[in-house]
């Protein structure tokens, strides 16, 4: 297809990216897993995304930072252990669907090479819709194109950019988790939320705003059609073990995602929207 004025194509590494440019924004977008990994408002010139300076762009592995598309499962899978975590589309070639260029954005419509996969048996149709401009609004949009009824579970896994996570607070959140670390146990969000070690969240709440705190910056989320808040830091230790991200990098991000834990269920002719909105 023809790309619009403010879209261009750059080879980088063993990936195809998608640079979006105009008046509001510079974004980059890697076609290997529709995967969002950079997000710069030119009002104020901040990164919004962390993105690991040892992640894998070779096409093969999945990328370290940005916004991870998890579907059609979250986390490990929940019958196969020998499946990859996080589903298969964040391994998939992605292809921009539409591209067109309004006043205020860019609009980018990628769908995957496929919906199919093992460990997954419903008929769908997935897009990621992104609108680019003062703010960044993603939509990953599943459309049941079966006729049986469709459950899955997903995330806009996004790794945000932050100046220093010993000074960082995550504001909106409250009531109760579940910590991954303890077994799942139920605890209660803390007061001021701030972090101080290894950090796995499953907040089972729908706020929709949220902010973090780091330094002079604010960055506000909104999210939609979720039934979970995710939150993520590894730490020193875990750091230092995996591959992908340099050992000191637990610094500089925090994620805050928009998931879809529980389970959604489409019925055919249907269709479901998880929404992430940064600025």
């Amino acid at each position: 297809m023809h790309l619009c004025k403010t879209a261009s194509l750059l080879p980088q590494d063993d990936i195809e990216m998608l640079i979006i440019d105009n008046d509001h924004a510079h974004a980059t977008i890697s076609l290997f897993g529709g995967h969002v990994l950079s997000f710069i408002p030119k009002h104020d010139n901040v990164q919004r995304l962390w993105l690991s300076k040892e992640a894998m762009l070779d096409a093969q592995h999945p990328i370290r930072g940005g916004i991870p598309i998890c579907w059609p499962w979250f986390g490990a899978h929940a019958s196969e252990s020998g499946l990859a975590s996080h589903g298969y589309v964040r391994t998939q070639n992605w292809h921009v669907v539409d591209c067109a260029d309004e006043p205020e954005q860019t609009v980018v419509r990628l769908k995957p090479s496929t919906t199919q996969g093992k460990g997954f048996e419903g008929e769908t149709q997935l897009s990621l819709v992104l609108f680019i401009g003062r703010e960044l609004r993603i939509q990953l949009v599943t459309e049941n194109t079966g006729n049986e009824p469709l459950s899955y579970t997903s995330a806009l896994h996004t790794y945000f950019n932050i100046d220093d996570i010993n000074h960082c607070e995550l504001t909106g959140l409250d009531g109760d988790y579940l910590d991954k670390l303890q077994d799942y146990q139920r605890i209660s969000t803390p007061t001021p939320y701030t972090f101080n070690e290894e950090t796995d969240r499953v907040h089972l709440v729908t706020p929709e705003s949220l902010t973090i705190v780091s330094g002079n910056i604010k960055t506000h989320i909104q999210s939609n059609g979720h039934d979970s808040i995710v939150v993520w830091n590894p730490w020193a230790d875990k750091s230092k073990s995996m591959q992908d991200m340099e050992d000191q990098g637990y610094k500089n991000m925090l994620c805050v995602e928009t998931a879809v834990t529980q389970g959604q269920q489409v019925l055919p002719g249907q269709s479901h929207t998880l929404e992430q909105v940064i600025r």
